[in-house]
């Protein structure tokens, strides 16, 4: 019974045992089969979306691809940030130049009524003030006249009813000088030559702007001259044009003047006395003392004599010799005494 017991009861835990491992191989089947029909469901699944997928990014990639065939453009922002600053510059000086250009028009009306008023208020006796007034317009002009050739032209039509017209021939013409235009002076001149060919100051201009411009020409203009002038300025002309010759340099031509023209009167002490002047200012002292002693040697009147010794004496006593200072004071008192007996 006791065996029976254990029979049984062996019987039955192997019997639970055989039926349990049947179910656990039975159901290891089924959970393999399971597993694996899931996975297959799994694979097939995901194979599906990753074809979808890969499909979707190679048509975006394809598209990324189409868009970087397109060349980007060739305007980079530092182009753009300097072509606004450009049009922002340009803009901002063609405000300045109209700015600029609206200030100067108003200075320019307010000269021009200033001038207009000074006219009208001024004497008409008054003409040296008068023609400052009309010199103060040529320059105004000059300066702001559009165009400023014919606004000046304009100005001295006007003037020449109101001035003396050789003044205002003159007046324009040291304006043209000043501002270096130098064709209209030319011009100018030649005009005035023909206007004025009676004026001594006319040649000795024409003379003086060609030795400024270092030109030839001189000795044609001053023959020219000498046939236009009358004779009573042919002294004047000859000792003034003598002196340009030396201010500028070529005092030669300045002596053979000085020379020709005392031949003709050696009596005339201005004329020794300028000769002596311009010989002074270059300083050369044998020629001027050999020029002194011509002049002192000549028999004219006691008191242009005077007048020559005392010229001699002072030159040499700003020389500081002491020797021929009482030279010339022996030669004064020898003329003294001989024209006493």
């Amino acid at each position: 019974m006791k065996n029976s017991y254990f029979t049984d009861d062996i019987d039955f835990q192997i019997t639970e045992q055989e039926e349990s491992d049947e179910d656990i191989e039975e159901t290891g089947v089924a959970d393999d089969d399971a597993d694996d029909e899931a996975r297959s469901i799994l694979l097939t699944d995901s194979t599906g979306m990753d074809i979808e997928y890969r499909s979707g990014v190679s048509d975006v990639l394809a598209q990324a691809e189409s868009r970087a065939s397109i060349p980007p453009l060739d305007v980079t922002l530092d182009d753009i940030e300097h072509s606004d600053m450009e049009n922002f510059i340009s803009e901002n000086q063609e405000n300045n130049e109209v700015t600029a250009i609206d200030e100067k028009s108003k200075r320019q009306a307010k000269k021009k009524a200033k001038e207009e008023r000074a006219l009208r208020t001024i004497n008409i006796r008054e003409e040296t003030e008068k023609l400052n007034i009309w010199v103060a317009y040529f320059n105004l002009e000059n300066q702001y006249g559009n165009p400023p050739e014919e606004a000046v032209q304009k100005v001295f039509q006007r003037a020449l009813q109101y001035c003396d017209p050789r003044k205002v021939h003159f007046a324009l013409l040291g304006m043209y000088e000043r501002t270096e235009q130098h064709k209209l002076a030319e011009e100018l001149l030649d005009k005035m030559s023909k206007k004025f060919k009676h004026s001594c100051k006319v040649w000795l201009r024409r003379v003086l702007v060609l030795l400024t411009q270092q030109q030839d020409g001189v000795q044609p203009v001053v023959n020219r001259a000498l046939l236009c002038l009358p004779r009573h300025k042919h002294v004047k002309f000859i000792s003034q044009a003598a002196i340009l010759e030396f201010k500028s340099g070529v005092p030669d031509r300045g002596r053979s003047m000085f020379e020709g023209v005392l031949r003709e009167y050696p009596k005339r002490t201005d004329l020794w006395s300028t000769y002596l002047d311009q010989e002074i200012r270059l300083g050369d002292e044998d020629v001027i003392r050999a020029l002194f002693e011509r002049a002192i040697s000549l028999s004219l009147p006691p008191k242009k004599m005077k007048f020559l010794f005392k010229k001699y004496l002072d030159y040499e006593k700003s020389r500081g010799d002491e020797e021929r200072i009482e030279s010339v004071k022996r030669k004064a008192m020898d003329y003294v005494e001989s024209t006493l007996t």
